[in-house]
């Protein structure tokens, strides 16, 4: 599971929390198979990816989706489609986008593709920029 607050560390040697440390430690080993996109493609109940490494296994069809996990600068989660005959539709949470596009519109991630999506900004406003790398 992705942890909802990743700490933030000042610079120079200190001790460190274990908590954090862990928080740290699971989100770069996470994974989640066997997802099931939500059938119909909303982003409203869309299935919630939960780990830096997640696999989609069942697309009804195509457009079926699933959500990112809430974005800060620097957070990476690739995304496996596993399914040889669909699309899946990726939305970012809250008001974040994808390559720029409106949150409520979202991405979609071609049958048997593998994407890694980075958040690279987080706005002022709260808004957390997501971009893609799409394998071929």
């Amino acid at each position: 599971m992705l942890p909802s607050n990743i700490p933030s560390f000042q610079k120079g040697s200190r001790l460190l929390n274990g908590s954090d440390v862990q928080k740290l430690s699971d989100l770069i080993g996470s994974t989640q198979v066997d997802i099931t996109a939500l059938a119909g493609g909303a982003k409203a109940g869309a299935t919630q990816l939960n780990a830096a490494i997640c696999v989609v296994d069942t697309v009804a069809s195509d457009g079926d989706s699933v959500l990112l996990p809430l974005g800060y600068a620097g957070l990476q989660v690739l995304i496996v489609n596993n399914d040889a005959s669909q699309d899946i539709r990726v939305y970012g949470k809250g008001t974040d986008t994808i390559n720029g596009v409106a949150t409520g519109t979202g991405v979609l991630q071609g049958e048997g593709i593998t994407a890694l999506y980075v958040c690279t900004n987080v706005t002022a406003a709260g808004v957390g920029e997501w971009f893609r790398l799409l394998s071929a």
